[in-house]
């Protein structure tokens, strides 16, 4: 195998690596970079019929 292959193929597999790394370390649960909690504490008070 040539030099120059040898070499493409390794800084594809470093680079594949690398990138595999971020992606699945980017968010601690896989549920998104950030926890915004519940949208409210109590319910919304609902419309009534008069």
């Amino acid at each position: 195998m040539p030099v120059r292959t040898t070499r493409v193929r390794l800084l594809a597999t470093a680079t594949a690596a690398v990138l595999a790394a971020l992606l699945l370390t980017g968010c601690k649960d896989g549920m998104g970079v950030r926890d915004e909690g519940p949208s409210g504490t109590t319910p919304a008070p609902t419309a009534t019929a008069r």
